[in-house]
């Protein structure tokens, strides 16, 4: 459970007044620099601002967002004169707003601080360009806080709040909440609320939720995080953070629908500067829920968004929508896209100063996702290799061993991350802050990589102090992972009906997993026909669920009709998706001259996928059958979101041209997502 602060709260009011007038909270400026063009001369600056016509068309592009004119304009000003003030503080503002360059902003915001201060003093007199300093000290408060230096946040905060008035006491919430000030932060929360302004109320109501969700008081912390959401909605300030906010404290009461209408609340309130992206939250709840093809449209939503941000902005969530993009992507049946995405976010972790999650908890997330593509994709090669001539096979399954090798670091690398009690605790409560950056049908993984016997103790711990009603199937879901780790499968089967009869019903996911691992542990004591029955439930709902975990359906294999139905049936007996049995599902093939089908049938013979194929140009029966046996996985094992092969096989992410009303789109959000342009 991640919660997000106001955005970037930016001093330009200083420009035209020797004190801080009202603005709303930072995230919801949707221009930092509105009506400036309209509250200053053509060719002059505001007083308390210095002159210079150079310096007046720095600022002016700035204020339109012209960021490569305004640092081209600063660095003239700084190559005629090194020391100046202006030019230093438009180029610390240019890199931090434009390029998101961090560490060159705050080098360049300290000296124009610098240089200022040796000229007029810490406290200017009226006739100095004091806007400048104003300026300065509140960019360099933020960008310190987006760096996670929140020490330094604060320091910066009440060295403004010194020399200018009024006070901003709100702002200073949420860095004490981050230091786990948690005194400090209600301190600066209450006097903000007496100062009666709508910004710093606003502001204040936020830092609130953010804290009593950081001392995992849920009920407090839900009914904070509601307050801010409806002064937010009263108040007609236009951000998405109080709602999204909002949304993440209805989960962690296990309030589904509730937070779905806040979420959606939210997407309609877009504004500049946020790290919070409500399509995103959306897709993990779609997706969780098992509403693939709405999860799909949200995240194409949810990179639209954020492609509206700022470009500083990427340094605060790049990684985090990377790994909700590649979560989707495993689902979908695209592990080897999925594995390229979370490869690049395991390297390149997100900054947390614009959420309420540390660093730790940022990187065991993206570690963990990453050993889930790595070991979907050793699945996905497996299978491969099923179908695949001698030396493709051999190069599929050293490809495979190099994918789990890939997952096993990740897999330690997360482990050494979750060795704070306090995170694996919080991680195993439902929805709950101080947790790891995973949704709960992922958090299962734990099991393997900890150990079972560290997961049943800490679950055993979790128990003792949670007091959220509807928590017991959670934990009930861990405790029959544990237990078909430690191999007690009758165990794993009473404990998963268990879970099952308490779990939320829109934990679909979850439900899944543990229906399926329920499914092996009655055919592994012998209990074929609960077996197939639970194989059943668990691939209706989640068919991809089964190569996830690498299990194997129970089938039967009619004889094949035709020549090329032969080696496709014997291709398909070889794969690792399924195991002979006397009963179960039935795999269908059949050929004649050209073309050639498989079917899956279910226990009741409905059937679950069908695939046919046509001979192409100079391919032989031998490419045919294992055509047909590479696209018969390639539907049977993935979501219903009529996908073509050409969607599936690129592994480069740009699939070529395919039919199927939601082709064109997995076409389009393939590309963006790894990075690489159609063509």
């Amino acid at each position: 459970m991640t919660l997000r602060p106001p955005g970037l709260v930016l001093l330009i009011a200083l420009i035209f007044s020797s004190a801080l007038p009202a603005q709303p909270p930072a995230e919801d400026v949707v221009d930092p620099f509105a009506d400036m063009l309209e509250a200053m001369d053509e060719d002059a600056m505001p007083p308390g601002f210095g002159g210079g016509e150079m310096v007046a068309a720095a600022w002016r592009a700035l204020d339109s967002r012209r960021y490569i004119r305004a640092r081209e304009l600063a660095e003239a000003i700084l190559e005629k004169d090194p020391e100046s003030i202006a030019g230093h503080a438009i180029l610390g503002i240019v890199h931090h707003r434009a390029e998101g360059n961090l560490p060159i902003s705050l080098y360049h915001l300290k000296q124009s601080r610098k240089l200022f201060e040796e000229r007029y003093g810490e406290q200017p007199s009226d006739d100095a360009p004091w806007r400048w300093h104003a300026i300065t000290i509140g960019e360099l408060a933020f960008v310190s806080g987006e760096m996670g230096r929140h020490a330094d946040k604060v320091r910066y905060l009440l060295e403004r709040d010194e020399i200018y008035s009024p006070p901003w006491p709100a702002d200073r919430g949420w860095p004490l909440m981050r230091m786990r000030r948690y005194d400090l932060a209600r301190q600066a929360v209450e006097e903000a609320m007496e100062l009666g302004e709508p910004g710093q109320i606003a502001s204040a109501r936020t830092a609130l939720c953010a804290i009593e969700a950081e001392q995992q008081r849920r009920e407090e912390g839900y009914l904070a995080c509601k307050a801010a959401a409806d002064f937010e909605r009263q108040s007609g300030f236009s951000g998405p953070t109080p709602f999204t906010n909002a949304a993440e404290a209805a989960l962690g009461l296990l309030r589904f629908d509730e937070s779905e209408r806040l979420i959606l609340e939210a997407t309609e309130n877009f504004a500049r500067g946020t790290v919070s992206n409500p399509w995103l939250d959306l897709m993990h709840l779609y997706l969780a829920e098992s509403r693939t093809p709405e999860a799909l449209d949200a995240l194409r939503r949810m990179l639209t968004w954020r492609k509206r941000q700022p470009a500083y902005m990427d340094e605060q969530n790049k990684a985090e929508t990377e790994m909700a993009s590649a979560l989707f992507l495993i689902v979908a049946g695209h592990p080897e896209e999925a594995s390229r995405i979370t490869a690049r976010a395991v390297d390149r972790p997100d900054r947390t100063g614009f959420t309420s999650s540390e660093s730790e908890q940022m990187e065991a997330a993206a570690a963990l996702i990453d050993q889930l593509a790595q070991r979907t994709k050793a699945e996905l090669l497996s299978e491969k290799a099923s179908w695949s001539s001698f030396l493709d096979a051999a190069s599929a399954r050293l490809e495979a061993r190099r994918a789990r090798l890939r997952a096993w670091s990740s897999g330690r690398r997360a482990a050494a991350l979750l060795a704070d009690e306090r995170i694996l605790l919080a991680t195993l409560r439902p929805y709950l802050a101080g947790s790891v950056e995973i949704p709960e049908w992922v958090e299962l993984e734990l099991c393997a990589l900890l150990g079972p016997g560290v997961v049943a103790a800490a679950t055993a711990k979790a128990r003792q102090v949670e007091t959220l009603e509807g928590a017991e199937g959670y934990f009930l879901a861990y405790e029959s992972e544990v237990a078909f780790l430690q191999g007690r499968e009758r165990d794993v089967l009473e404990l998963a009906e268990e879970a099952l009869e308490t779990l939320p019903p829109h934990e679909i996911q979850l439900r899944v997993r543990v229906t399926a691992l329920a499914a092996q542990a009655a055919a592994d004591v012998g209990l074929n026909r609960r077996s197939v029955e639970l194989f059943d439930a668990a691939f209706q709902l989640d068919p991809g669920i089964i190569r996830r975990l690498g299990l194997a359906l129970p089938a039967t294999f009619p004889p094949a009709t035709g020549a090329v139905a032969e080696e496709a049936r014997d291709h398909l007996r070889d794969s690792p998706r399924f195991r002979r049995a006397k009963a179960g599902y039935q795999v269908v093939v059949e050929s004649d001259d050209r073309s050639a089908s498989a079917s899956l049938l279910g226990p009741q013979r409905t059937r679950l996928a069908h695939v046919r194929v046509t001979a192409r140009a100079g391919e032989d029966a031998d490419d045919l059958a294992r055509r047909l046996a590479a696209e018969f996985h390639a539907q049977a094992f993935a979501p219903r979101l009529d996908l073509t092969q050409a969607d599936i096989r690129s592994l480069d992410g740009s699939p070529t041209a395919g039919g199927g009303r939601a082709s064109d789109r997995i076409r389009n959000v393939l590309s963006e997502l790894t990075g690489d342009e159609e063509g």
